[in-house]
């Protein structure tokens, strides 16, 4: 049997190539999936776009991630490698809607005019389009073999296996026993995160207590000269990290350093779709929880950010039950159209949020927090602190559906408009929140194939 690399095509990425073996993926939610190819001279490439064009005047700094500008640039790199338009065919897949929202005009129909735009973009170009699936609710993988034009448009969880037989539920000692083995955040990482929430305490007091725990501070400056915090100039000490990157940006490196290396301790078997994808999850819903407060006013912006790092916890702990049962998973979420709390209550017995909630407690994390790790799938059911909750429910809505590949994620989408009438948020600011997801951290991520 003759291997083929699978070559994973994160949103707001376009790769071509000419003479490849390789098959070019991309799992799509709401972004669109356009694959293109030439069989006369075996050229193709594909491209992942979130939004329809850029959201401001002027050409984009990253024109991968739109129709407008990202599929003419495809067009041309396949030009450039031998190809003439008229032979080269399209294939298009995704463009699922965000949500059965109320909305007369349907505003938020990102996919769909992204979709209608591609087809324009194409069409003008002279590239007949073979295939388009797109629309509805849900995601999707697009596959193209670059050995031979073909493509495939696959559920995004599609078992390709028989399903085992139905695995233990794990039981209260079990997820008890696993709490206790895993190696939980740092008690200096903990006291500083409870130190960031306080407006009394100064950076120095923070300094100071990260000096207590040299391995958290190493990991620390490890993070801040990574993509996520810098990437530019280089930093070796915490005065560094404090002149070049802010207050508070070194305190939310110190929070998301000790998340990476408790989210972390999982591999590829369960949630995670690829290397770190719980971590790149949680960063992606922080950051744009973040933006979300601030676009609100209601919520401080590192309140969301911390609740946005945090609000998938209890994931870590469920990881092997997952692993164990990952067929019968897939089939459920995918044949049985239910959202990922109902799959895990009929295979687990038990929720992630359920689990996170007794970390929480744990972990004698506050009120606020504890509210979004419990109910950021469900937020009219939150107690309290709902306006922080549905702030991290719509970031993780929105990360699940332009950032799709990262982890085993489907929300439940009947929230979405009464959420964003509570935010005040309208379909225009959806789309600058989708603009500002962080792209750079998953660039090139291993993706494991089932």
């Amino acid at each position: 049997m003759t291997y083929q690399k699978i070559e994973h095509i994160t949103a707001g990425q376009l790769k071509a190539d000419h003479n490849s073996s390789d098959i070019f993926q991309a799992w799509l939610g709401t972004c669109l999936g356009v694959a293109l190819y030439d069989k006369k001279t075996r050229t193709g490439g594909m491209i992942h776009i979130l939004l329809p064009e850029p959201p401001m005047i002027g050409f984009p700094e990253y024109p991968e991630k739109y129709a407008a500008t990202g599929i003419p640039l495809l067009i041309q790199e396949l030009i450039r490698l031998g190809s003439d338009p008229k032979d080269i065919k399209a294939t298009i897949a995704g463009g699922a809607l965000v949500g059965p929202v109320s909305f007369q005009d349907m505003g938020l129909d990102i996919g769909g005019r992204t979709t209608e735009l591609a087809s324009t973009i194409l069409e003008d170009a002279g590239i007949d389009i073979l295939v388009s699936e797109t629309g509805g609710f849900f995601s999707c993988t697009l596959e193209l073999d670059m050995a031979t034009g073909k493509t495939v448009i696959n559920p995004p969880w599609e078992d390709r296996q028989d399903p085992l037989e139905q695995p233990d539920r794990p039981g209260t000692d079990d997820i008890l026993c696993t709490i206790e083995n895993l190696q939980p955040i740092p008690q200096t990482a903990l006291k500083i995160l409870r130190m960031f929430q306080d407006s009394r305490t100064g950076i120095m007091d923070i300094a100071q207590e990260l000096s207590r725990d040299q391995v958290l501070g190493a990991q620390t400056l490890k993070l801040c000269n990574s993509a996520l915090f810098s990437g530019t100039a280089r930093i070796d000490t915490l005065k560094d990290a404090i002149l070049l990157l802010g207050e508070d940006m070194l305190i939310k490196s110190i929070i998301t350093a000790a998340v990476n290396k408790y989210y972390n301790q999982i591999g590829t078997g369960g949630y995670s779709l690829c290397k770190g994808g719980l971590f790149f999850h949680a960063v992606g819903v922080a950051a744009t929880a973040e933006k979300l407060a601030d676009k609100t006013g209601i919520i401080s912006g590192k309140q969301a950010y911390t609740a946005g790092l945090l609000h998938d916890i209890g994931k870590v702990v469920l990881d092997q039950f997952v692993s164990a049962a990952i067929p019968l998973f897939f089939r459920d979420l995918t044949r049985g159209n239910k959202n990922l709390l109902q799959s895990e209550k009929t295979l687990l017995g038990i929720t992630h949020c359920q689990t996170g909630a007794l970390l929480a407690r744990q972990w004698k994390f506050s009120s606020a927090l504890s509210q979004v790790i419990v109910h950021h799938h469900e937020p009219e059911k939150a107690v309290d602190h709902k306006d922080l909750v549905c702030i991290v429910y719509l970031a993780d809505l929105l990360m699940e559906r332009f950032s799709t590949g990262l982890d085993i994620e489907k929300m439940q989408t009947g929230s979405v408009d009464a959420v964003m009438k509570r935010l005040g948020i309208t379909p225009f600011d959806i789309l600058e929140l989708v603009d500002t997801i962080p792209m750079h951290a998953i660039k090139n991520q291993e993706i494991v194939t089932r």
